[in-house]
């Protein structure tokens, strides 16, 4: 799945929220109480000239361009999910997220994604 978005107000100022390319692409086995899937998750660069002009001025917030100049660079991470379940009722889930330990920040936020984690859960249907 891939997924544009352009947005620009009424004097053709681009929308500071409008997330920049993003997708992911998975691949997914399933057979009986197992399952797993390893899948992708992706972000396209938004240069400096293509950022909101709200956003030119907030280089804290970005990565700095060879100019010195704010931007968002593209980044991707590699996940893994699976899940066991042991009754109707009762799913354990295990998931790797950043296997390969990326740093990165979500686009227009000022607080950098995690690096490699590992989630653990148990799902009960009481």
């Amino acid at each position: 799945m891939i997924n544009y978005t352009h947005g620009e107000d009424q004097d053709g100022i681009t929308l500071r929220h409008a997330a920049p390319l993003f997708g992911n692409t998975s691949i997914k086995y399933s057979k009986d109480k197992i399952s797993a899937s390893l899948f992708a998750n992706y972000n396209g660069e938004i240069k400096y000239e293509d950022l909101a002009p709200s956003e030119q001025g907030k280089p804290y917030l970005y990565a700095t361009d060879k100019n010195g100049n704010p931007y968002s660079p593209s980044w991707w991470t590699l996940n893994f999910l699976a899940s066991y379940t042991f009754k109707d009722w009762a799913t354990m889930n295990i998931g790797l997220e950043n296997i390969l330990d990326n740093r990165y920040k979500p686009y227009s936020s000022g607080i950098a994604a995690p690096g490699r984690n590992l989630i653990v859960s148990l799902n009960l249907k009481l």
